[in-house]
């Protein structure tokens, strides 16, 4: 990885230059992932070109991960701007995976991957633990068949289709006597507020179906830097919603553990940051 500096954001970045005055207009429609049909339309194209070319696993993660990139994408990690190639884009990918889940799992759980879009976090969560099971849900119908489709010969992986707001019909897949993990990563930012899952959250711990939850998430707060403030604005541009470390902070049958600031961000404007909590 190569350090970047700050003051060149600007020229990789065209929603920096419109956050910083530049340019009057955003470089697009602010509202374009806010919801689920522009997903539908990536993983519809993914699921084509999956079946077209039959690529190995590795090798379809690592083209769709540096699809629309150039030849050097820049990320953030703990607040410092980098230039990765795809290779380094997939080892940083699957290391917060692996460190956001470590802190909740022993041995035996099943994973809750939510929102799990076309299924490389599957791959990512049975390579690192391989004593567990992961369940994948998601609402966009290619994103399951892309999903089944690249994890058909691994039988500790399963994936439904799952609605936030549905009846969570996926909870029937997990065996009855294993723990149960709840796993997402940057899927709350298709949903208008994190309120009403994180109710979930709570029933399921109070019916001692769900025992802790890691969240790779697009959240606040954002520091008080120049970055920071960018960041905020960035948010409040394109209507993402922030809402899901105050919810969980609320939720009375759960306790958070640890929430680490911009483990990763393959958009410098919108990282991620790591959250775990445990059943109270």
């Amino acid at each position: 990885m190569k350090s970047f500096p700050l003051d060149e954001l600007p020229a990789h970045s065209s929603w920096a230059t419109y956050l910083l005055g530049a340019v009057d207009k955003p470089p697009r429609d602010p509202d374009l992932f806010t919801g689920t049909e522009t997903y539908e339309k990536i993983y519809e194209h993914l699921l084509e070109s999956y079946r077209e070319n039959s690529p190995s696993y590795e090798e379809f993660v690592r083209q769709t991960r540096g699809s629309g990139r150039n030849e050097q994408s820049l990320v953030s990690i703990e607040e410092e701007l980098f230039l990765v190639n795809d290779a380094e884009l997939v080892k940083r990918d699957r290391t917060v995976v692996r460190e956001a889940l470590s802190p909740v799992l022993d041995s035996g759980e099943t994973v809750l991957d939510l929102g799990c879009g076309w299924g490389w976090t599957l791959g990512a969560i049975t390579d690192a633990f391989p004593d567990v099971q992961v369940v994948g849900g998601e609402y966009s119908t290619a994103g399951v068949e892309l999903a089944r489709e690249l994890h058909a010969d691994d039988d500790r992986i399963s994936v439904e289709e799952f609605d936030f707001y549905g009846d969570w019909d996926l909870l029937d897949a997990v065996p009855d006597d294993e723990d149960t993990v709840v796993f997402t990563k940057g899927a709350f930012v298709t949903l208008p507020e994190a309120g009403p899952t994180v109710e979930r959250f709570e029933e399921l711990v109070q019916a001692g179906d769900l025992q802790a939850g890691a969240h790779l998430e697009q959240v606040g707060p954002h520091p008080e830097t120049v970055l920071g403030i960018i960041r905020e604005r960035y948010a409040q541009e394109r209507g993402y919603s922030m809402d899901l470390l105050d919810h969980l902070e609320d939720a009375s049958s759960l306790t958070i553990t640890d929430t680490t600031y911009d483990v990763l961000g393959d958009n410098p404007l919108h990282p991620l940051t790591g959250i775990q909590w445990q059943s109270t």
